[in-house]
Order: C-alpha cells, then structure tokens, then sequence
C-alpha cells in the first residue's frame, strides 16, 4: 500500500496548504470549487430626527433671528424699532414654535423687570453697566417680544378649524331600542324610530299604564340621541307624562297641536319621565 505524500502549494484561492502529491504532481483541492465571498460594507444606519427635534432645531433658528435683532437693538443705541412678529412670520414661525419661545422671552423680561426694580442682587452684578433708562428700554424690548409672540400663538387658534363632533347614523342608535310597533285596540302605529333622532320634541303613549307623555328636548338644534332604550339630551323639567283616562279621544288626532291640547287639558298629574323606551311604549310622533 503505498504511502500519501504531501507537499506545501499556494493553491488558486490564495491559500497556502499541505495539498496531495500524485507522481509529483500537485493537486490543488481549490480548483473547481465556486466560492462567493460577499463583501459587506460597514454602512452607518441614518439617524432619525423625531418630530420634537425638528421642531426644537426649528425653535432655535427662530431665537437666532430674534437674538440677531437683540444685538442689533443693543448697538442702535437703544433707538431700533423692531416688528417681532412680521419678522417671524415670515420666516415661518407657527404656533408651536411660539409657544416655546414664549416661555424663554418671558425670563427675560421678568429678568428686566427685577433688575429695574433692584429685587436680585445677582442681576444688578451682571447687568450693572446698564443705565436705568437703558434697562428700562431692555425691559421694553422684551414686553414687544412676549407680546408678538402671544399674537402668533393667538391667531393660530383663531384661525383654526374647529372639529366636527361626529354623530352616528340613526338607524345605529336605535338598532337596540325595543318599542311596540302596533296597538290594534286603539289603532295605533308607531312612526320610524330614526325620526327621534335629531327632532326636539317626541311623543309617546304607555299602552301598560295608559299614560300618555312628551319629550322636549335640551337643544333643538341638536335634538334627541337614542342609546340603547334610552332617550338621550331631553329636558327633565318640561318633559312630562300624564295619565289619560279617555284615550281614545286625546289620541284621536296625532298631530303636534292636538296631542299638546290634549295633554294640557287633562285633569291627572304630571309625573316625570325617564328616558326609557319599553316594549309597550307607542312612538307617536317626532317632530
């Protein structure tokens, strides 16, 4: 059995190897193997500014036009007139920038205020060059600052569109409502239960107690809501319910002007109602 050899060979791949030799023949074992090397780049991943630091880098571009001003005032002598707020505007100051500008303009002028009334000793060493009629314009300055600044955060929410308050369809408010849809002995129907919703006034018959009452509602622009088998926004001081003892004739006629006949011509007393819709309640009418 004859005896492997093996000899030292750079193969093709560039590495240096003990490889077999046959009758002095190297074999390079790299030869027909595919090797793929991926080469992976050391790629630094972006950073991502939030919202808040593109807002507070914003703030700080604002200031440095405001502090570029403060100079130029300071160098005039005192006597630049400087219109903050068409300043910021058009450079593009919003409402939120305004906002957080507001609150560092305003140390400043409290600063001022201190300073000219002698109330901090630390103020009057570090502004102790100023005159008082130089403070007192410094204070003067920064009120104009505060107070442009309040008129941009102003204007922005008066300019601002209120939001709608959304409102369910009415065939969803009162899919659970439970009512009776007819009393045959006194010709009775209900009317379609999505017509309370949004009318102001609504009257209903109790079937059970024979009881026949009226609900007005809070707000007739907005009118009634309806959750579950309750009747929502009615008044619960002019909202009332009597008993009828001849009803067949105060149901006679359904119109609004009948039905309020009726009730105030009836001798019973007036009882409070709840809200609640029940299997024997009768709609009669939604107007």
């Amino acid at each position: 059995m004859s005896k492997e050899l093996y000899e030292i060979m750079l193969c093709s791949d560039g590495v240096t190897r003990a490889v077999t030799s046959i009758n002095g023949e190297k074999i390079d074992p790299s030869i027909g193997i595919e090797t793929s090397v991926e080469e992976v780049e050391d790629v630094k991943p972006k950073k991502v500014i939030s919202i808040q630091e593109r807002i507070q880098n914003q703030v700080y571009n604002f200031v440095s036009l405001v502090e570029g001003q403060i100079d130029d005032f300071v160098d005039s002598d005192y006597k630049n007139i400087y219109d903050c707020y068409k300043q910021l505007c058009e450079a593009g100051c919003k409402s939120i920038h305004a906002t957080k500008m507001r609150e560092f303009y305003l140390d400043h002028y409290n600063a001022m205020v201190d300073l000219h009334n002698g109330d901090d000793p630390y103020l009057e060493e570090a502004w102790g060059h100023l005159k008082p009629k130089e403070i007192k314009k410094m204070m003067d300055f920064y009120g104009i600052i505060v107070d442009d600044l309040e008129r941009i955060v102003k204007n922005a929410s008066s300019q601002r569109k209120p939001r709608k308050r959304k409102t369910k369809s009415a065939s969803k408010m009162i899919n659970k409502l439970k009512y009776l849809d007819e009393f045959p002995e006194l010709k009775l129907v209900s009317i379609n239960p999505e017509k309370i919703v949004g009318s102001s006034e609504l009257w209903i018959y109790n079937t059970k107690n024979k009881k026949l009452g009226v609900y007005y509602a809070q707000n007739s622009i907005r009118g009634f809501e309806v959750k579950g088998c309750t009747i929502q926004h009615y008044d619960e001081v002019t909202s009332i319910q009597k008993k009828a003892r001849k009803p067949k004739v105060a149901l006679s006629n359904l119109t609004k002007r009948s039905l309020r006949k009726q009730l105030k011509d009836m001798k019973t007393k007036d009882q409070t109602l709840t809200g609640r819709i029940n299997a024997q309640t009768i709609l009669l009418g939604a107007f």
